[in-house]
């Protein structure tokens, strides 16, 4: 190895539990009744990262829904981040 070489800084995870990667549809949708449609790029057991689909802009509230396409899961969720067209989402208890 040489001199100026560094060893690889090892990634810290700091979540309490593991990510697993999906492709599911799914939507926002707002108390006014607004939806915007996304898919849920990776879940957890405490929350999601989601990915806005079209070319609109998505405006999102502090606290949604996040509903299951094709299915009658309704989850609240609370928006913990958000980066462009992805978001971080908490699953409120």
């Amino acid at each position: 190895m040489p001199r100026n070489a560094r060893p690889p800084i090892a990634f810290v995870e700091r979540r309490a539990s593991a990510r697993q990667a999906t492709a599911l549809l799914a939507y926002a949708q707002h108390p006014d009744g607004s939806r915007f449609p996304c898919r849920v790029q990776n879940l957890s057991d405490g929350g999601a990262m989601l990915e806005f689909l079209g070319p609109h802009v998505v405006v999102l509230e502090t606290a949604f829904d996040l509903v299951l396409a094709n299915s009658d899961m309704r989850y609240a969720v609370k928006l913990i981040w958000r980066k462009e067209r992805t978001a971080g989402v908490l699953f409120c208890m």
